[in-house]
This record gives C-alpha cells, structure tokens and sequence, in this order.
C-alpha cells in the first residue's frame, strides 16, 4: 500500500514537474524566435552573396554530406536496437523530489567552497585587468576562464571517479555552453557592427574559421552518437539532442568540404552553407542566425538531458542500499555510472 502512494506521490510530482518544463521550454522557444526574427528584420547579413547559379552548383556535395549524417545516425540507432533499450534508472520515480533543487552531480563537489569563490573572484580580477589595459576581447575572456581550468579538470576527474561516464557526459555539455556562448555573442556583436560579418568574430575569433567549426561540431555529434550506445538510448532528450545535430553536421560536412575544394566560391559566398541565406536550399537566415539556431536546438536539449540525468543520480544515491539490491545484469543494464 505504501508503495503505491508512493509512486502516486511521484507521478504527481512527475507531471507538475514536466508541465513546468514544457511551459519554459515554450517560452524559451518564443523569445529565440522573436530575437532571431528581430536581427533578420533589422540587422541583416553584410557578407558576400553568391548568384544563385552558383550557389546550387556543388548540390551533389550537399546531397552526400546529408547521406553520411543520415548513415551515421542510422548506425548509431541501429546499434542502440541491437543493445537494448534501457529505461532511465527507476529510482527517480521514487527519489524525493518535493521543490526545486539543483542536482549534486552538477554542482560542486570535490573543489571545496572556499576554492571556488576565490576561482571567481581571481577570475574577475584578471578580467577586468585585461580589459581596462587594453587587451583585446579574446585576452579578456582567456584571462576569464584561466583560473578555472584547474578546478574544472579536478572536479571533472573526481566525478568520474564516482559517476562513470556521467562526468564525461557533464564535460562535454560544459564545453557545448561555451560554444553556444560563442555563438551569442557573435550574434550580439553583429548588432554594434550593423550586420558586418567580416568584423563579428565572437570573444575568440581567431578561432572562428572553418576547420575549428568541423572539428568541434563533428566531436560533438560523434560524442553525442557514443553517449547514445553506451546508454543504450534511455534520455529521450539526448535523442533530440542527436538529432539537431546531425542537421547542424550536414552544414559543417559541405562546408568543410568547400573550404578545401572550391575556396574560391566558398570566400565569394558559400560559406553560407546550405540552408543560410543565398545558400544551396536557402532561408532568411544569415550564416551566424543560422548556426546560432542550429547550435540552440542542441545545447537546450543537451542540457535537459544532463539535467534529467543528474537528479536520477541524486535519487538513487538517496534509495536505502536494500531497496537498491538487485541482479548485477539488470543493474548493469539501467545503469548511466559506465
């Protein structure tokens, strides 16, 4: 009987919980629309446009960078099949949930207290330092993030010690938001420059050339596909996740691909890509609207995800070891701590 009012007590909690979510969901998906509107609007584009001739010119490439994504993300769901679905741990239906609360596993654990504000506030110091000398923005943000480095990695090891993947999992989402950082900012510089692409850069734009774009966003969608396997498919979010970026690495596989074959078109016009303005199936998108949309149907995902994750961790540390006892092949298989 006691069971029973319990799941009741969870279901309900479940439910009040996910209306929550899907209201902020909705409401961050209003608010991208109207800004990402407003910029197309007001702050258009200022970067060379190829013919449409043109433009269309290398579409068996786009085609093939749409085939390779599409096999890869068949294979990965395949293999997802072939393992087994494994629902999320069932100790989150049980774990007291009762308010809000930021998960343990994505906060501060190992780095003690004390560490981190002194971390902030060394961090503030070097950046503001760096600013008022004179430095430029990409000098501002390194010194930002350099005191950090050595805490982050700490408590990146310490939780993989005792979540398993997790940790790994955690990393990677951490370094996604940074990216995503990139991306906004560069969409809020194209607002002080009127458009002119050729001066928004983001903090970092000595990075912001095609071979860095390949490369990060590649890892991400072959990290993504791993997460997927190896926890046999259970985040539903993760699979959302998944899936927006392998749309946003169709972009990056024919970019790339032009960068190196056809350098020419692509510095006339094609590094718009595909979908972004005046590219090979075109939008009213520009090449950094486009991208930091594509990048936002990643990260907001990615992140719910995380965030699921994380508070079933919480959960199942808070279940009485009898209650967690069980065959090891059952556990093995429902298990995210790999």
């Amino acid at each position: 009987m006691s069971t029973v009012i319990l799941s009741g007590a969870a279901v309900r909690r479940r439910s009040a919980r996910f209306g929550t979510r899907a209201f902020g969901l909705v409401a961050l998906a209003i608010a991208t629309v109207g800004f990402i509107t407003y910029m197309v609007r007001t702050v258009p584009v200022v970067a060379p446009r190829l013919p449409r001739a043109e433009a269309v010119a290398h579409w068996p490439a786009a085609l093939n960078a749409a085939l390779i994504v599409a096999g890869g993300a068949a294979l990965v769901t395949l293999v997802v099949v072939r393992r087994g679905r494994a629902p999320i741990s069932a100790a989150v239906s049980v774990a007291p949930t009762t308010g809000f609360h930021w998960p343990r596993a994505m906060g501060w654990q190992a780095v003690p207290r004390r560490l981190v504000l002194t971390g902030a506030a060394v961090s503030s110091l070097l950046a503001a330092g760096a600013a008022l000398s004179g430095h430029g923005l990409w000098f501002v943000g390194l010194a930002a993030l350099l005191p950090w480095t050595p805490l982050l990695v700490y408590e990146i090891v310490w939780k993989r010690e005792r979540y398993g993947l997790f940790a790994t999992f955690l990393a990677v989402a951490f370094i996604q938001t940074l990216h995503m950082g990139e991306h906004s900012m560069q969409v809020l510089q194209m607002l002080g420059t009127h458009g002119d692409l050729a001066h928004s850069h983001g903090v970092f734009g000595q990075l912001d050339f095609e071979t860095v774009h390949f490369v990060a966003d590649t890892l991400l969608w072959l990290a993504l596909g791993a997460f997927l396997v190896l926890f046999r498919g259970a985040n539903r979010w993760l699979w959302v996740a998944f899936a927006a970026a392998s749309l946003h690495q169709i972009e990056h596989f024919y970019l790339f691909w032009m960068y190196l074959v056809d350098r020419g078109t692509y510095v006339a016009g094609g590094f718009t890509g595909i979908m972004g303005s005046g590219g090979v199936i075109g939008s009213p998108l520009g090449r950094p609207y486009l991208h930091f949309s594509y990048n936002m149907i990643v990260i907001v995902p990615m992140l719910v995800a995380l965030w699921d994750q994380a508070r079933s961790m919480d959960a199942r540390s808070a279940i009485p070891v009898s209650i967690c006892r069980q065959p090891s092949r059952t556990r093995s298989r429902s298990s995210w701590s790999l």
